[in-house]
């Protein structure tokens, strides 16, 4: 009788030791995944873009709006009061046709910043504009004229907007001011310096205590996301080490390429599914999202597409992909369309 009361006890025992190992196990497996889906799991990309119509796309962690097509504000709602910075890439009517209302209905909200590339005239004329029709609420938008290279701090502490030069434009002269611009969205750390990394714990607790927090950091930006407006494929030495990529692909293939829609026959450059890609491919980005793409096209069409030029390519990027004709509220939530 003594080994079953025995095994009473012992079972049990074993039992719980197995559960614990799987539970440790299972932690292990979501704790490593957490920072392989660092991007997908803390960043909310939500955008509407529909070539020739409206594109959008609103950042909360950086509290920003890059570019304000028509509908912006509506679709939107409330939220547009969350927005402290509008950065619009380029003075085309599907990116700021629904600007005016944006800076009307968040100038009721207090002071929020508009960025814009200063080659552009059309956004002075906005400015001029909209603060004779809604002096009250317009004038509380601080305009921003933007070069090649300039930052703009958000309301977010650490985390900045830095300018970089695009090419959407076929006659752009690249010794004259930007008339279309992306923006890399920059997050600014204090990190312990490399000489104090290796040291114990007490030794560096010992320092700090005499020379401050200051004393034994140092500042790092880093690139999180790089958002890259209408154009040709983005510079590679550009988006190289960016985590995620917000690239247009208006067409499909190369010769879906249509100059009057793409508007070449008046002087604009946009891009491809197969070039972005072979793009990502070549500057190694782990995250990319394709938007501004024709709504020529079927939902299925461009699974289809995005799917077989990465398998021909053995890409490793994560792709999603922004569908015309609707609102993601939360893109990165759903499944890529290719895995990486």
């Amino acid at each position: 009788m003594t080994q079953p009361y025995i095994w009473q006890f012992v079972i049990p025992l074993i039992l719980q030791f197995k559960i614990v190992g799987e539970k440790a196990y299972s932690f292990q497996r979501c704790f490593i995944h957490s920072f392989t889906m660092d991007i997908q799991s803390s960043i909310q990309i939500s955008i509407h873009s529909s070539p020739r119509f409206s594109t959008w796309l609103w950042i909360p962690e950086w509290r920003a709006l890059f570019d304000a097509g028509d509908g912006a504000s509506q679709q939107l709602g409330y939220k547009i009061r969350k927005i402290d910075t509008v950065a619009c890439t380029h003075a085309h009517r599907d990116h700021l046709g629904g600007l005016l209302q944006v800076v009307n209905q968040r100038g009721e909200a207090g002071s929020f910043a508009v960025a814009f590339p200063c080659g552009s005239h059309s956004f002075s004329q906005l400015e001029d504009f909209s603060n004779k029709f809604n002096p009250g609420a317009s004038r509380n938008a601080v305009w921003h004229a933007l070069e090649e290279g300039d930052e703009l701090q958000t309301s977010v502490e650490g985390k900045f907007l830095k300018a970089f030069r695009t090419r959407h434009y076929a006659d752009e002269d690249r010794n004259a001011a930007p008339r279309s611009l992306g923006f890399h969205l920059m997050w600014r750390k204090q990190k312990v310096r490399e000489e104090f990394r290796t040291l114990p714990q007490a030794e560096l607790d010992a320092i700090r205590a005499e020379l401050g927090r200051e004393g034994i950091t140092s500042p790092i930006d880093e690139k999180w996301i790089t958002v890259g407006g209408d154009g040709e494929p983005l510079n590679i030495e550009e988006i190289r080490d960016t985590k995620l990529l917000l690239h247009e692909a208006t067409f499909l293939h190369e010769d879906d390429y249509d100059a009057e829609e793409a508007g070449e026959d008046i002087g604009h450059v946009h891009s491809t599914v197969a070039g972005v890609l072979q793009l990502a491919q070549k500057a190694e980005i782990e995250n990319l999202v394709l938007y501004h793409i024709s709504t020529r096209y079927t939902d299925s069409e461009i699974r289809g597409a995005i799917r077989e030029i990465a398998q021909n390519l053995n890409l490793k990027t994560r792709v999603w992909a922004a569908m015309p004709r609707r609102v993601h509220w939360d893109l990165l939530k759903e499944k890529p369309i290719w895995e990486g």
